[in-house]
């Protein structure tokens, strides 16, 4: 609410011409602090988690059980009962709704004509990540790349007319914004950046051959939740996600046949050449995006043994960019 408060003065008071405003909420989050009257319109909704919910683990990284362990997973028939986990995405969704609302209201673009932004204004809408709820006996947010946590929500509005309500099926990350923004904007997108421009997307264009590459490793002081150090990487292409634990078993999912990814289909007979197609596709990735974990490591699975890094490759020095 604070959040939301600042934002809306921002727009009443202090900008003139064209802005960019970024508003950051921490919440939905544990411990989901919401005001009790939204939590109170959820006290017994019961969230059916779905196929996830009856995950024995099998199969599936060692983290992955430990995890399920601690988490101590009680569901009732599959459906999880949480009122302040429901109330606060409510909560959060009235207070984008208020800053939204000041946007029509407040925003001016130096001509003296309150609505007339709107015409050139995009609102991007996401997420960090999302939230297990119990599906795979697991809660919160880790390393695992299921797609309760992984898959999340991005909307973009444009000026009025411009593909308005049209879900595009490309696959996009968040590294894909910060170009995104850059065109739009104008301004030249330099060579450094890891993703890609969306704007094309933003007018209808659909690309069914791009892949997103995912990664986590969480290491920090503070902390001694998550398992500690978890390398992993992921990639989804072609209605597959490859999944590589450094330390632990990999997975292989079929996104359509299995889309609550139960499945590990990571030593199945029938999978090996789009498993390993996928697997020269993110060891490609790692080595030119200059993933600083890269090495010879991320190449030798159980399942596989590549030939493509080298100990000692070359010097690479950062590209000229500009800066």
């Amino acid at each position: 609410h604070r959040i939301s408060d600042r934002a809306i003065n921002y727009l009443r008071n202090q900008f003139a011409g064209p802005f960019v405003l970024v508003v950051s909420y921490d919440e939905p989050h544990h411990p989901f602090t919401c005001p009790p009257a939204y939590a109170e319109k959820f006290q017994n909704y019961e969230y059916p988690v779905g196929p996830g919910a009856y995950d024995t683990l099998d199969n599936k990284p060692a983290h992955h059980r430990e995890w399920a362990e601690s988490a101590e997973v009680q569901l009732e028939n599959g459906r999880v009962v949480d009122p302040l986990y429901f109330g606060c995405n409510s909560f959060v969704d009235a207070e984008i709704g208020r800053v939204i609302d000041a946007v029509h209201q407040y925003a001016d673009d130096g001509s003296g004509d309150r609505y007339s932004c709107l015409e050139n204004t995009f609102i991007i809408f996401t997420s960090d990540h999302g939230e297990m709820l119990g599906a795979h006996r697991i809660t919160g947010k880790g390393p695992a790349m299921y797609e309760e946590i992984a898959h999340i929500p991005l909307i973009v509005e444009g000026p009025v007319g411009a593909n308005a309500g049209t879900a595009n099926p490309t696959l996009v990350s968040h590294i894909d914004l910060l170009p995104t923004m850059l065109e739009l904007a104008g301004i030249e997108v330099p060579p450094i950046m890891q993703g890609q421009s969306l704007v094309p997307i933003l007018h209808g264009k659909e690309d069914l051959d791009k892949c997103v590459v995912i990664e986590f490793e969480r290491y920090e002081i503070e902390h001694d939740s998550w398992g500690g150090f978890q390398p992993v990487r992921c990639i989804l292409s072609e209605n597959y996600k490859l999944v590589i634990n450094l330390l632990h078993t990999d997975e292989l999912y079929d996104l359509e046949a299995d889309p609550a990814e139960i499945n590990n289909l990571i030593d199945h007979p029938d999978t090996v050449e789009v498993r390993n197609r996928m697997h020269d596709q993110l060891l490609k990735w790692m080595y030119e995006k200059r993933d600083p974990f890269r090495g010879p490591v991320w190449e030798r699975r159980p399942w596989r043994e590549t030939k493509r890094l080298q100990w000692r490759g070359k010097f690479r020095p950062r590209p000229a960019d500009g800066y």
